[in-house]
């Protein structure tokens, strides 16, 4: 993972090459996208978007490889996060701006949900049929939605594509299988479990999809039978200069100015 941008912030501050410039976008915060997917996702209506929520997804610990995590091991300190924020402009769908930190690196990317891709608990993906996220069952006559393994080599659905609906391949990245982390919500720590797929056709705008499935045990660490919420979305990396944060005057840091 490397610094997806490079450009100097202003003096007290961190610059924009360095991760923590990245990870102190705030809610209420506004981002300014300039790359090429936002400009076709914005139109004409402009590129400013407020910072509705922010999730920082932690996972991984100390020691030990993200991947080898599991629901047995939800150890406190993170090797990589994932900062996920979701940005909305009147009148548009929301967008969501991840930062991805390992270290002192970081990676930026701009996903947004595709039309027909639904959104909810395992259960409910089963029952609309939109079971491609998964590995088929043992016994489909008998199983339940938490068992379901997310497949290796899912077969999505073709994806909107300048108007044209697409069908592309896609295959798990990342770290080749599903990692479990969490994030700070209402009443504690909302488990979560991330996967990364990419497309390797090289004129796919959108090669990316992160899969986010949330809340899927319950506060006593039983897996709950119906799944987490999941939320599928389709995206692309973008350079630092495409991103410009604009800080609430009530968040914003030394060095980071606020939105005019």
């Amino acid at each position: 993972m490397k610094a997806s941008g490079r450009a100097s912030g202003a003096a007290g501050g961190p610059d924009r090459d360095q991760a923590g410039y990245w990870t102190g976008i705030n809610a209420g915060d506004y981002v300014c996208l300039s790359d090429a997917q936002s400009f076709a996702e914005a139109g004409t209506g402009g590129l400013d978007y407020l910072v509705r929520e922010v999730k920082r997804i932690v996972v991984g610990e100390a020691g030990g490889a993200p991947s080898a995590r599991g629901p047995g091991d939800q150890g406190p300190e993170g090797l990589v996060a994932y900062h996920l924020h979701e940005l909305e402009r009147e009148g548009s769908g929301s967008l969501y701006l991840l930062v991805v930190t390992a270290g002192g690196d970081f990676e930026l990317r701009v996903y947004f949900a595709p039309a027909g891709f639904a959104t909810g608990s395992r259960d409910r993906l089963v029952d609309l049929g939109q079971t491609w996220l998964f590995l088929p069952p043992a016994d489909p006559e008998d199983f339940l939605s938490s068992e379901l393994e997310y497949a290796p080599f899912p077969d999505l659905p073709p994806v909107p594509e300048a108007g044209v609906a697409v069908k592309r391949q896609y295959a798990m990245a990342g770290f080749g299988k599903p990692v479990y982390g969490s994030y700070p919500g209402k009443g504690g720590q909302i488990p979560a479990i991330l996967v990364e797929y990419s497309c390797e056709d090289g004129d796919a705008p959108n090669p990316l999809v992160l899969v986010l499935e949330e809340g899927w045990m319950d506060s006593e660490g039983r897996i709950l039978d119906e799944g987490g919420l999941v939320t599928t979305l389709l995206g692309c990396r973008v350079q630092g200069g495409s991103v410009e944060i604009y800080p609430s005057v009530s968040t914003a840091p030394s060095g980071r100015r606020s939105r005019p």
